[in-house]
């Protein structure tokens, strides 16, 4: 084959090669830089720490049954209702997760105002930021596992703009969002070449520039036996 053309496809694959390869010198060095729990948005929540008082009036939780007998798990926990700690019982079953008082076994539905609270005492950083509370259902941002809905966002006026998930059932902390996270998000995308759900390292993207950087190596080692070639033919006829 003439080398021109080896030439050719050699300089058209090495920029394909090449700008993915300083796509992936880039995401690589971000993904590496950042410690993995300050991505994770670790920093911005506090540990609470929430013992059950003393004198708490508790229903026994064969009541708990007797009211949800379709029930699966029963969990005594604390959440803050109406601006005040309470003592609940987490009740699972395959319709759902409900929370009960667990003095005498209400329902509880955690509204706006209870997840502002929640979120104010989760939120480690500036308490004075502004934050705007909204209810997801359905159609889930790209930063959430969609398996998560429903649950309330919670987004703070803060550095890195912040944002923190919250059942919506039980007004438990689900995930942790800001703009580190979301920019490791989009170059991890970058890096792995799933430019879809972000999970897959196994696309055909990868594959197809797999092959193209065989196939770019294979033009690199023609172009070399062109080059050394025609010296062997001087050497021999001198």
């Amino acid at each position: 084959m003439n080398p021109r053309k080896w030439r050719s496809w050699h300089r058209w694959l090495s920029l394909i090669v090449g700008l993915q390869l300083v796509i992936w010198s880039i995401s690589g060095a971000y993904m590496v830089f950042f410690d993995l729990s300050f991505i994770h948005g670790d920093h911005l929540v506090k540990k609470l720490e929430q013992p059950l008082e003393k004198n708490t009036t508790l229903s026994p939780i064969s009541w708990v049954l007797d009211e949800k007998p379709e029930a699966t798990s029963v969990r005594l926990m604390q959440q803050w209702v109406d601006g005040s700690l309470r003592a609940v019982y987490r009740v699972e079953s395959k319709a759902g997760t409900q929370l009960l008082l667990a003095e005498s076994l209400e329902p509880i539905t955690l509204d706006r105002m209870d997840i502002g609270y929640i979120a104010s005492q989760h939120f480690a950083n500036n308490k004075d930021v502004k934050a705007q509370v909204s209810f997801v259902e359905d159609k889930a941002p790209g930063e959430l596992n969609p398996a998560l809905l429903p649950v309330w966002r919670v987004d703070f006026n803060d550095f890195s703009s912040p944002t923190l998930y919250f059942s919506a059932a039980t007004g438990e902390l689900v995930t942790k969002r800001h703009d580190f996270w979301r920019l490791f998000d989009f170059f991890w995308m970058l890096h792995i070449m799933d430019y879809e759900h972000r999970i897959d390292i196994q696309t055909w993207w990868l594959k197809a520039f797999t092959i193209a950087n065989i196939l770019f190596l294979v033009s690199g080692g023609a172009l070399l036996y062109f080059h050394f070639r025609p010296r062997k033919k001087r050497r021999r006829a001198a």
